[in-house]
C-alpha cells in the first residue's frame, strides 16, 4: 500500500477511529512502539547511544581473530536510527562512527571481502548521504581523520578506503 492510499483511508476516519488505530498499531508492533515512544519523548542523545552500541556489538563480533559482523545488520541498524529522523548532522555522525568503529576493529579482526566492500560502501555512501544534506564540508574533517594513514595495522585498510573514495562530482 503507498502513502498515498493510507492517507486517503486515513482521512475518512473519526478521531476516535484513528486515536484507536495509533493505538493498536502501538500495542501491535515493537518498531511502532518504539517510534511512538521517541515522538512523545525525543531523546536523541539516548537513541544515539542505543543504536551505536547496537552497531559496535554487531562490529565486535567474532571468532577465532575473524570478524563475524554483518554489513547488513549495521546498514540496517543504521537506516532503522534514520527512520526517527534524527536530524541529518547525527545520521551523519552515527555513519561516521560506524565506518571508525569499522576501521579499529580491522585492526584484531580479519574481514571477509564482503566487510571490506561493505565499509567502503558505507564511507562512500555517507559521503553521498553529507552531500545530499548539505553538511559535506563539515563531514570532510572527519572522512580525512578516518582514512588518515597511520603506523598501525589498519593502515592497509584505512589506504585502501582513502584510494577507493568517491567524492561527488562537485566536490571533486
Amino acid at each position: 500500500m503507498s502513502k498515498s492510499t493510507l492517507r486517503k483511508e486515513l482521512e475518512t476516519l473519526s478521531r476516535e477511529q484513528m486515536i484507536e488505530v495509533v493505538l493498536n498499531a502501538y500495542s501491535a508492533n515493537k518498531a511502532t512502539k518504539e517510534y511512538f515512544e521517541f515522538f512523545i519523548n525525543p531523546d536523541v542523545d539516548k537513541l544515539y547511544e542505543r543504536f551505536s552500541r547496537e552497531i559496535s556489538k554487531e562490529i565486535l563480533r567474532g571468532k577465532h581473530n575473524r570478524s563475524t559482523a554483518r554489513i547488513s545488520r549495521i546498514r540496517k541498524s543504521i537506516k532503522d536510527f534514520e527512520s526517527f529522523n534524527p536530524g541529518a548532522e547525527r545520521v551523519r555522525d552515527l555513519r561516521l562512527q560506524t565506518v571508525g568503529m569499522l576501521v579499529e576493529a580491522e585492526k584484531t579482526k580479519t574481514y571477509t571481502d564482503t566487510l571490506i566492500r561493505g565499509t567502503l560502501k558505507l564511507l562512500n555512501d555517507t559521503i553521498l548521504y553529507a552531500d545530499k544534506h548539505l553538511i559535506f564540508d563539515s563531514s570532510m574533517h572527519d572522512i580525512d581523520i578516518i582514512v588518515a594513514e597511520h603506523s598501525d595495522r589498519s593502515r592497509h585498510f584505512r589506504a585502501f578506503l582513502k584510494r577507493n573514495l568517491e567524492l561527488p562530482d562537485s566536490k571533486l
